[in-house]
């Protein structure tokens, strides 16, 4: 999983292989990188994961309250009286923060988690009103062929957003310092029924980004039957730039196999099959076979039996593509203490 070495946040993507039963495996992760946005001067953590077409799946990330803190450099004057206290628990200042999440460059809600809410915290979905969340998933991408393409209203139109085009086969989760205030309960009254993401888009398939064959967003809108929460989180003085990113890459097998990413999968057939006129003396020798991958074990902190959260949504501007309201996610029954 994609992993700070400065402050040990990490952040996850698992594959919910039964959504009745809650149970989940993490991704397959390849290439991870870490940089630095030379914009907003955020720590990036990148890795390129394996998805798989109509695949639910959940975020789960280990994010604690001191990681901005640990993170923050010290002033050049006094660089080595801070490198050595830097290191010390009482030099690191527990803070709130607000967590941003974007599908293929769409914002779908956010989650405002105080200093003393307990990680690791788990997200499956947006709360879209009263008793009604959308659970995130993948899809296989909708093309089209522009010449033949007959637009039945605004919403089946070919997706023309460069914004979104340029975002397909991304996932990014985004960290800001804020300050956690409790309200005591959630409105729905101004949010939409449904939150359209590129799930439910169509695109040109003449666009070489939109071939990757999957699209990350949300599932149709379903029955929470998850007690509303007691209290509602919302962030205030939020910073205008996030000071963390997790970032994933996520391709289907065939591509990632295209660009020699992961080995080719030969078929058990095929590993099994010996030539015709394979000399007789090597009759008895043991056949070598392609030993498959085992899947990843779930990390510490995760458990199977455990439900992801849903996004509650309140009302605050987006910081990029798309303005729209924010949205909160639901705090109950959510969280696991280190």
């Amino acid at each position: 999983m994609p992993t700070n070495a400065a402050s040990g946040s990490w952040c996850t993507i698992n594959l919910i292989d039964r959504p009745t039963a809650g149970t989940a495996t993490p991704c397959k992760e390849y290439k991870h990188e870490t940089s630095t946005d030379p914009t907003t001067g955020a720590i990036q953590e990148t890795a390129t994961i394996e998805s798989q077409a109509a695949s639910p799946f959940e975020i789960s990330f280990n994010i604690k309250p001191t990681t901005s803190s640990s993170l923050r450099k010290p002033a050049p004057a006094s660089s080595k009286t801070r490198s050595a206290t830097n290191n010390s628990p009482q030099s690191l200042v527990p803070e709130d923060y607000l967590v941003r999440f974007y599908l293929d460059g769409i914002d779908i809600g956010d989650c405002v988690l105080p200093r003393t809410h307990g990680f690791p915290y788990t997200v499956g979905g947006v709360s879209v009103g009263e008793g009604l969340y959308q659970p995130l998933q993948f899809a296989a991408v909708n093309l089209v062929d522009p010449d033949e393409h007959q637009p039945s209203d605004d919403d089946d139109k070919i997706c023309e957003d460069e914004d979104v085009i340029k975002s397909l086969g991304t996932i990014r989760v985004n960290i800001t310092r804020c300050v956690a205030v409790p309200q005591s309960t959630a409105s729905f009254a101004d949010q939409p029924d449904e939150i359209r993401t590129t799930n439910q888009m169509n695109f040109s398939e003449r666009s070489k980004k939109a071939c990757l064959a999957t699209t990350a967003g949300l599932a149709k809108p379903t029955i929470d039957h998850k007690p509303a929460p007691a209290i509602i989180w919302e962030a205030e003085n939020a910073e205008p730039k996030p000071f963390l990113e997790f970032i994933f890459k996520y391709k289907p097998q065939s591509i990632l196999e295209s660009e020699g990413i992961i080995a080719p999968t030969v078929p058990e057939a095929a590993a099994k099959a010996e030539p015709e006129n394979k000399p007789k003396r090597e009759e008895n020798k043991t056949s070598k076979r392609i030993k498959s991958e085992d899947k990843k074990q779930k990390k510490s902190g995760q458990h199977e039996d455990k439900k992801p959260n849903v996004v509650d949504l309140t009302g605050s501007d987006s910081e990029e593509h798309h303005d729209k309201k924010s949205k909160i996610i639901d705090l109950t029954g959510s969280d696991e203490s280190d």
